[in-house]
């Protein structure tokens, strides 16, 4: 064979091998096997986001606002694997009012602000104190879960709840003082809220009536001389009365409460 000769065979077989490999890597990348730029590593800032700020589309309005409350909701501390069940929750035809989603976290310490209202509408993540019911535990840390749908058992209930149609005075929930600084707060309201799901099924009015109001045992005052922890409840959601009407207001109609422990499976406490 002559030198030419060789050059031309050497360059068909070249040219067959990387003809079966392109079709070998096809294969293996229509099998989700390897990726498309795979070579090139994901920076650090995209990993961290990518794994504490999840960037599902949400089938809920103001799409522009999801990803920025997103990442307020993670700054806050908020469980972001929760957040992620209620915003997809949040798409169900069971809420009539999707342009604000809470989410409350019962793993917090009862001194951190822990029950996040996430504003789709303004793009705004806030923060609050909240109670949880006595039969959850100490005034510290919820600690107890199981048997929230239960008649009598004082426990804030877990998993997802509607919002009543509006807030609404009701008598002894009025008015609230704050013994230690002196400060009053009336025309206070109250909010029902109803569970969706069968396994929270009997939180309503006609069952176990849980509510969102204020008390006095969750004032600035009282969370200052209780080393920042609030009082408990009979299983409602309160709030300071400072900010009670306002997030009343702002949730009312029919949004998404998401009641949750951490990131754990509401399935865990059944």
């Amino acid at each position: 064979m002559s030198l030419n000769q060789a050059i031309k065979s050497r360059s068909a077989s070249l040219s067959a091998l990387r003809s079966t490999l392109l079709v070998v890597a096809l294969v293996f990348q229509s099998a989700g096997l390897i990726r498309a730029q795979e070579s090139s590593p994901m920076p650090e800032q995209e990993k961290k986001s990518e794994t504490t700020a999840p960037r599902a589309i949400y089938k809920l309005p103001f799409p522009e606002n999801h990803s920025k409350v997103i990442d307020q909701a993670a700054a806050l501390g908020a469980p972001m694997l929760a957040l992620h069940k209620a915003l997809k929750e949040a798409e169900s035809s069971s809420y009539k009012k999707k342009d604000v989603v809470s989410l409350f976290d019962l793993s917090q310490h009862a001194s951190k602000k822990r029950y996040y209202t996430i504003d789709l509408k303004a793009g705004v993540v806030l923060a609050y104190h909240a109670s949880h019911g006595k039969g959850n535990g100490g005034h510290e840390k919820a600690t107890s879960f199981r048997g929230f749908n239960e008649t009598g058992s004082n426990k804030t209930p877990l998993g997802p709840l509607k919002t009543g149609g509006a807030g609404y005075p009701y008598d002894g929930y009025e008015y609230v003082k704050d013994e230690v600084t002196g400060k009053s707060y009336s025309g206070q309201m109250i909010l029902d809220v109803i569970g969706t799901k069968k396994y929270n099924s009997n939180i309503h009015r006609e069952g176990i009536w849980v509510v969102i109001h204020t008390k006095w045992y969750t004032t600035e005052g009282y969370r200052k001389t209780n080393n920042g922890v609030l009082g408990r409840s009979l299983g409602c959601i309160v709030f300071d009365p400072a900010y009670n009407n306002k997030i009343i207001s702002r949730t009312q109609g029919g949004s998404l409460i998401y009641i949750t422990v951490g990131n754990d499976s509401i399935e865990k406490y059944l």
